[in-house]
């Protein structure tokens, strides 16, 4: 099906260079759409809850750590739940994302040697099926918030632009990993190690507050702005000026980094595989 569905789109992806290549990937929406959407539908084939095992996992493993952790961290329950919740959903997506990212162009190998279209399609392939995946898990989240009394406040209106952002961090992110890891395939196992080592390092089961006056190690953490900016608007709390400056500046960076990436090592990729 994936070889049919690029068949279809080929025609039109053709023309396209290092300096166009994110853009016309980006562009081809049908195309990377349909191939993350199989992707899920195949491997979650058979199952009867599919891609939910993942909200149904993160939902009991909310449950259990909220429990220990707000009695650990002397949190109220009712405030720690949500938060620890959006911060775990979050982080699942810019893990999933990273580390599968590293592997983007080495998995799709046997396309690229066969068929010309934009590398940044078999990036947007990842990161979408991902965020599908997220997509399943927030409303779980958004009930978890309603149930324990908390009613959606108009910052709510901020969510899908926070997710967009988030997407489109998830596209430059992938682009480096995936040029860097197919060129030297060493990084991959140290990308999978910094991962599991940020975890403990970025307010996802604990808040700044807790640090006092060391709370400047969670400020100045990206990946904290990145979740603080889906957390915040959906449980209600004040725009975080900070975090959308941060995610925006990132995003502006690491796309210019990206596409310089992507202009000198564009016509390398098949060859490094």
């Amino acid at each position: 099906m994936g070889d049919a569905v690029i068949d279809r789109g080929k025609t039109d992806l053709a023309s396209h260079d290092g300096r166009d290549d994110l853009i016309a990937g980006l562009s081809a929406v049908r195309v990377w759409g349909t191939l993350g959407w199989h992707d899920i539908r195949q491997r979650y084939r058979r199952s009867v809850l599919g891609p939910f095992w993942f909200t149904l996992s993160t939902a009991i493993m909310v449950v259990v750590l909220g429990a220990l952790y707000s009695e650990l961290l002397h949190q109220d329950i009712h405030e720690y739940l949500p938060y620890l919740a959006i911060g775990l959903v979050v982080w699942g997506f810019i893990s999933s994302v990273a580390n599968e990212a590293c592997s983007a162009f080495i998995g799709a190998g046997y396309l690229i040697k066969q068929i010309r279209i934009p590398l940044t399609v078999h990036i947007c392939r990842i990161v979408w099926r991902n965020f599908v995946i997220l997509l399943h898990s927030l409303p779980v989240v958004v009930a978890l918030i309603v149930f324990l009394g908390r009613s959606p406040s108009i910052e709510f209106l901020l969510v899908p632009l926070a997710l967009f952002l988030l997407f489109m961090q998830g596209v430059w992110l992938s682009v480096v990993l995936g040029v860097l890891c197919t060129r030297f395939r060493d990084i991959q196992p140290i990308v999978a190690n910094l991962i599991q080592v940020a975890f403990f390092f970025t307010p996802v089961m604990w808040s700044p507050e807790v640090l006092k006056s060391r709370a400047w190690v969670a400020q100045y953490n990206p990946l904290y702005h990145l979740i603080e900016l889906v957390r915040a608007p959906l449980m209600g709390r004040p725009l975080q000026w900070e975090s959308w400056a941060w995610s925006i500046g990132m995003l502006v960076v690491g796309f210019a980094f990206a596409h310089l990436l992507m202009r000198r090592t564009r016509n390398r990729v098949p060859y490094w595989l």
